[in-house]
């Protein structure tokens, strides 16, 4: 990696280190304004760490679950679905926030988590391009996606752009690749969407939490990876809707199974789920990526299900309780549009809580 690239993953850690400082802040502020609590009201210190996608959403919970359960801690970081997954299954944290879900592998190599579903979101791709507005939805294709990721387009005034956006007038500019250097959700989201509509992306890269790059400079979060796309000309990276509507950034309306270029937001993350849902044979524990393949024409082609990874075996009835307690509150009144919706989320379907709770009883 050259010196800008060092530069850049060098602010990329800091930011981080600022976001995981300051989620520990909100949670004790919260808890400075916060009445006075019952003795068999629930009690406690809860730590969620992992995904960055999913902190916004993580951070308004923490904060009003704390509201209502003033002898609740909630502590939220955000520092990627690989460390949330990893440390959740060595007991370092309680709740491990994972964009992934458990594959076979991650089931064989961590047998005492269980992966809770709580919300749906999804992998959007920004860009920084002169003389094409922010408020401007680029037409892109999973394909041309990941031949820029893998090098072989390289330059902003590529036929490929004018061909899907003849409106436009493109500059002879370097396209600066951004991806995630830690292990991460959304990263894995990003490359199920490639790997199954490039094989060549599928037999070079395939999909990870940390893939082998072909090209660009990683950085640490998603904070970082808009950082990096907001201060490059000519940048593209990836990130989670509520990240977008939280820095106003252009996001591509990527093409869609069905034939269809849909910009990602709450309603086209929910048909996509609500599509996959509706095909019938969903498994129960919800061990299966709806990324790409899913019918409804206005489905956001790589939406995904978020989850709070658990271990089944926790140290005392005590902390079960509290876990129990504060997931029961996500899964019902979490689940509102002023905290879904309004962090660039959409709520889970009524239709799956029923086996979410079952995955949830695995919680002993």
């Amino acid at each position: 990696m050259n010196k800008s690239g060092k530069k850049k993953m060098l602010s990329g850690l800091i930011t981080v280190s600022a976001v995981i400082g300051l989620s520990f802040l909100v949670s004790g502020c919260a808890k400075s304004k916060a009445p006075a609590t019952s003795s068999k009201a629930p009690a406690g210190t809860i730590t969620i760490s992992g995904s960055t996608m999913l902190y916004p959403l993580n951070s308004v919970w923490a904060v009003e679950y704390h509201k209502l359960n003033p002898g609740v801690t909630v502590s939220v970081a955000g520092t990627g679905s690989g460390f949330g997954i990893s440390n959740a299954a060595d007991g370092n944290i309680t709740i491990g926030a994972s964009d992934a879900y458990l594959t076979k592998s991650f089931k064989k190599r961590y047998p005492d988590l269980v992966n809770v579903p709580v919300a749906l979101d999804d992998a959007q791709v920004i860009y920084n391009i002169p003389g094409i507005p922010n408020s401007v939805n680029l037409k892109m294709t999973p394909k041309l996606v990941a031949e820029i990721y893998m090098g072989k387009i390289n330059n902003w005034d590529n036929p490929a752009f004018k061909k899907l956006n003849p409106q436009y007038k493109f500059p002879n500019l370097h396209i600066f690749v951004v991806h995630r250097a830690d292990a991460s959700g959304t990263t894995f989201d990003f490359t199920s969407l490639l790997t199954d509509t490039s094989k060549a992306w599928a037999k070079k890269v395939g999909r990870s939490l940390s893939p082998d790059w072909p090209t660009g400079s990683g950085y640490l979060g998603s904070d970082a990876v808009v950082a990096a796309v907001k201060t490059t000309s000519g940048g593209i990276g990836y990130v989670g809707l509520g990240w977008i509507m939280e820095y106003h950034l252009a996001s591509a309306a990527m093409l869609n199974k069905a034939g269809n270029y849909v910009i990602g937001s709450v309603k086209t993350i929910a048909a996509a789920g609500n599509s996959a849902l509706s095909a019938g044979g969903f498994p129960a524990d919800f061990d299966k990526s709806i990324v790409w393949n899913v019918s409804a024409k206005n489905a956001y082609p790589d939406s995904n299900f978020e989850f709070w990874m658990i271990r089944k075996k926790q140290p005392n009835a005590s902390t079960t309780k509290s876990i129990k307690g504060l997931v029961n509150w996500a899964l019902g009144p979490g689940q509102a549009a002023k905290y879904t919706v309004k962090t660039g989320f959409a709520p889970l379907p009524k239709s799956v809580m029923s086996n979410v709770k079952k995955l949830l009883a695995q919680v002993k």
